[in-house]
């Protein structure tokens, strides 16, 4: 026992060291925008580049090296799924328990499953589980993105709006995720041996390798200063998020066994903080945007110490 609470400083210290950086940049990205350096126009267009090209060539080529049977484990995406419905539930009974008018039910349920996984999420696993995490999670990770997204809009629609039919325009917007896209096209390369020639492999890599940087910077760079009027709730939402969606894969994970890899690639991703995206769709679809917009400020810089805990959990 002693041995090992003397050898718990060092392992913290390690997580921290690992992951830290992703933060630093963040923070970076949040100095840079308050010193003028990173102003409307480039956060707009560097979204843009990050989330329609940067990304899901780095997801697309990561998925495309690997053969198929390595990335894909239906355990460990079942599961996933499991622990967001799960908690997804838990969080709809609280705004019920809360008495929240149905826009601002359907924006404290989705920032309470809803992660941050193509800019924190992928960072977090790349940074520290290394090679060894990079397939599983850009797998994984656009299976989630698409579950994620399809929750959101029931939220909204039969939630937010009380209509009981789904705008197919809306449905498109959101399911038509190029992570999503990026995903599918990997996979099927992946199954039938599909390589693509190397001079555009390289080239991908050079793309992919530039998309968390500048996702990090965009993140903090979109930060919003927190208002204590929705503070309780974002606790709450915060609180979901970041400890008990996790804590609920974990158990998932040990319960079916899944491989160590993958179930820390999963929990990794479920903790990831609340989306940005969750603020475009409370803008479009009816809900609360300056609760989502909170939400997604707290959970990010919480997500600090959360990550910490679980990768040491998980490590251990």
């Amino acid at each position: 026992m002693d041995s090992t609470w003397s050898i718990f400083p060092l392992v913290m210290l390690s997580i921290l060291e690992n992951i830290s950086p992703v933060f630093l940049v963040i923070l970076l990205g949040f100095i840079s925008r308050r010193m003028g350096f990173l102003p409307d126009i480039f956060i707009i267009s560097a979204n843009r580049l990050v989330y329609f090209i940067a990304i899901p060539l780095l997801v697309y080529s990561e998925i495309s090296k690997g053969t198929f049977s390595e990335s894909f484990d239906l355990w460990q995406i079942g599961g996933t799924f499991l622990a967001v419905v799960s908690v997804g539930t838990a969080a709809y009974l609280m705004a019920r328990i809360l008495k929240l008018v149905p826009g601002r039910t359907a924006t404290f349920v989705q920032t309470s499953f809803h992660g941050n996984l193509g800019y924190v999420g992928l960072a977090i696993v790349f940074y520290t589980l290394g090679p060894e995490g990079r397939g599983a999670a850009s797998v994984l990770a656009g299976f989630l993105i698409l579950f994620q997204n399809v929750m959101s809009i029931g939220m909204f629609t039969f939630v937010a709006s009380g209509e009981q039919k789904v705008d197919l325009q809306v449905v498109g917007k959101f399911l038509g995720n190029p992570i999503i896209l990026a995903t599918l096209l990997g996979l099927f390369s992946s199954a039938a041996g599909i390589r693509i020639p190397h001079f555009l492999e390289r080239s991908f890599d050079i793309v992919g390798d530039m998309a968390l940087p500048l996702a990090l910077l965009i993140i903090g760079g979109s930060l919003k200063t927190a208002t204590g009027k929705r503070i309780q709730l974002v606790a709450f939402s915060t609180s979901f998020k970041l400890l008990l969606l996790p804590l609920t894969g974990f158990f998932i994970f040990r319960t079916m066994g899944v491989d160590p890899i993958q179930a820390e690639t999963a929990v990794i991703l479920l903790a990831s903080p609340s989306a940005t995206v969750t603020y475009v769709m409370a803008s479009e679809m009816g809900g609360e945007p300056e609760l989502a917009a909170t939400a997604v400020t707290i959970s990010t810089i919480i997500s600090i110490v959360t990550y910490m805990v679980w990768i040491g959990v998980m490590g251990g």
